[in-house]
This record gives C-alpha cells, structure tokens and sequence, in this order.
C-alpha cells in the first residue's frame, strides 16, 4: 500500500435478520470477521481495529488474529455510526479503510486500489461501485477522521460521504460489494464461490 492507511471493521451488529451470528460465518475454516482482519492485514492497513457489540463474548472466543486492535461497542443497537466513531477513536495516518465484516467478497488488492485513487488531487473519499450502486467499503483521508469520530446515526460514514460529493471518487469492482443480510444471500454467495471460485 503506498500510503499508511489503517483499518476499521465494523462487526457489532445483531444479525437480528439472520438468525445467528454473522461474523462467525465459515469460509474455507475461516469466520468472516477473521477473514476481513486478515484482507486487511495483507493489504498492508495498520492498524486494524475490529468494533464488537452484540455476540461480542462469543466473536472473542473463536479468536481474531494476533495485533488487531479490539473495541467494543456497548451501545450497538443505537446504529452503525456510533461503532464508526468508536473505531476511528485516536486513529494517526494518512486515511481509514471502513470494512463491513459481512462483505466476504473483499479482497487486498481491492483496498491497495482504494489507497492508490485517494492520493489522487482532489480526492479525499473514496468508495466501492458495482452494478452502478456505491457503499463500502470506504476510504477516508485524515481530513474526515474528526468527523467520522462524532458519527451517531445509523446512516454511518455515508453521512460524511454525502457532505462532501466533489471528493468522493469511486472504483469499479466486481463481488467486492457482496453483503451477507440474510440465509438467502449467504446460499446465493456459497453457491456462486463454489462454482466460480470467487464472489460475483
């Protein structure tokens, strides 16, 4: 990564549409917040700070990887913005990857171009788009980190997004905006790796 980005993943949530914990969903012997720690590992982000709130007792006892930072949020069901802002906390460097522990289809080198396109003139945010819709994850530059610190909504880092649409850049990506919310989609995602081998 050419820039000192860290990492916020954000696996708090209740999974309350799911029925069971989302974050502990297996890929390949790996949960699925183990393997956003572990992306963002490779991609080069330092540090990597993982939110925990609801099953978060449960999460710890299944192992993270060793050096990630652990926060955890008490006040999760108030919505995603607040376990934003527990995350970004104290952060240093040059911007923040925001992760959603249940997008299984994000990979190292999707978060080295995120860090490439925000060092662009102009460019302070930037996001993931495919099929012509944009969410996480999301970078941000230093510039947002007060910001992003005093976050409370549900509505999360896309509040911070929508005040400043002349910064926000966007990448093309393919299965990297792949979110498990619910039994239906995480069939649909397992049957799809198991015949191409990737999230699509």
């Amino acid at each position: 990564m050419s820039m000192k980005a860290a990492a916020v993943i954000l696996a708090a949530g209740a999974s309350s549409r799911f029925g069971r914990p989302k974050q502990l969903l297996e890929i390949d012997g790996e949960t699925l917040v183990s393997r956003a720690c572990r992306i963002a590992m490779e991609a080069g982000c330092s540090p990597v700070v993982v939110v925990l709130g609801a099953h978060a007792d449960e999460i710890l006892g299944r192992g993270l990887p060793d050096g990630v930072r652990i926060v955890i949020n008490e006040r999760y069901a108030e919505g995603m913005g607040l376990s934003l802002a527990r995350g970004v906390g104290e952060l240093a460097g040059d911007a923040v990857v925001v992760l959603l522990a249940d997008q299984p289809g994000v990979e190292p080198g999707t978060l080295r171009l995120m860090a490439d396109e925000i060092t662009k003139p102009g460019v302070s945010i930037v996001w993931c788009r495919q099929d012509g819709i944009s969410g996480p994850p999301v970078m941000f530059a230093k510039r947002h980190f007060t910001e992003l610190s005093k976050l409370e909504s549900d509505e999360g880092g896309r509040s911070v997004v929508k005040c400043h649409p002349d910064a926000v850049a966007a990448i093309d990506v393919t299965g990297a905006r792949w979110d498990i919310d619910d039994e239906a989609a995480w069939k649909k995602f397992t049957r799809r790796r198991c015949a191409t081998g990737e999230a699509r």
